[in-house]
């Protein structure tokens, strides 16, 4: 299957995000999928890329088991100004990604900060 590349497009830093959330299901019954995620500050003007759990690195890339969820995180506490999601996976209707801007301790989702999979901007 082709791979597809897509963006939250540049997010406004609410002032109780600290974390970008990004959740992945897998609803394929037979196949387990791959998805890798990037999360950039743009409050410079230029993206500088921040590190993703679970892998720790600047380019994170997880399985998601047939019928499964997974998620991932990036700190953006010190991100001034503004940040993007950019999410590489599948193109398979049946892998859905949403990203959402959450509080630290609760996972709170704040108010501006969810893109779901139908308004992700696919990249060329």
């Amino acid at each position: 299957m082709r791979r597809a590349k897509f963006s939250t497009g540049i997010l406004r830093r609410a002032p109780r995000t600290k974390f970008a959330l990004i959740d992945v299901v897998n609803l394929n019954r037979a196949c387990a999928r791959s998805v890798t995620v990037q999360v950039f500050d743009w409050s410079s003007g230029s993206p500088v890329p921040l590190l993703v759990s679970p892998c720790g690195t600047k380019k994170c890339t997880v399985r998601v088991e047939p019928n499964q969820s997974v998620f991932l995180f990036s700190d953006v506490s010190k991100v001034v100004f503004k940040y993007e999601v950019r999410i590489t996976q599948v193109d398979d209707p049946r892998l859905i990604t949403n990203v959402t801007g959450v509080t630290k301790v609760a996972f709170t989702p704040q108010t501006g900060d969810t893109v779901l999979q139908s308004n992700l901007i696919r990249i060329r």
